[in-house]
């Protein structure tokens, strides 16, 4: 492929404790604009880690990572934080498998998609509560603008789902990432 969206080369992910453990070795993998890829595979055979490797979200200090991650041509591995934040969400977002682990308890659905949005957009607050209300109106929420002023715990586990799902589609990313 001339130019992948995202490619990973030689991917490995070691963490490194009381032993050593190879959690990702030499994984390579490219994904085009518009293509849909599955990763499959037993538990503990590295999906979960090569996902969060790409969204720059392995933050254990014993972890070492080794070979290339590049998206748009650009290489991740070894990027500053700030940089890759600014990505994260804006042109990279992923939907975490546990809705209400990755959502914070104590602020509304509302809250959480408003200032994921006006990170990545010059908005006003009012202009992001309404692309909040429009976006879990678009995953099917229902009487989307009372529920966006709910908090996680009162979400049912399809509708946390969903209103991860309005999260991560909110700016409207070049890659989605579904763990």
């Amino acid at each position: 492929m001339s130019n992948p969206l995202v490619s990973l080369q030689d991917l490995s992910v070691q963490f490194c404790g009381n032993r050593r453990a190879n959690a990702l070795n030499e994984v390579n993998i490219e994904l085009g604009a518009g293509e849909v890829l599955g990763l499959l595979g037993e538990s503990g055979s590295g999906k979960t880690v090569s996902l969060l490797a790409v969204m720059g979200l392995i933050t254990d200090p014993n972890a070492t990572i080794e070979g290339s991650i590049r998206y748009k041509g650009r290489e991740l591995v070894g990027l500053p934080a700030r940089e890759l934040r600014r990505l994260r969400g804006n042109e990279i977002a992923m939907i975490f498998q546990d809705p209400l682990s990755a959502m914070h308890p104590f602020y509304t659905v509302g809250h959480q998609i408003i200032e994921a949005y006006r990170i990545h957009n010059k908005v006003s607050t009012k202009a992001a509560r309404e692309h909040a209300i429009d976006m879990l109106a678009r995953v099917g929420i229902p009487q989307a603008a009372q529920r966006v002023d709910d908090y996680p715990h009162q979400f049912s586990g399809g509708m946390r789902q969903r209103a991860m799902i309005a999260m991560a589609l909110s700016c409207d990313p070049d890659l989605l990432i579904a763990s």
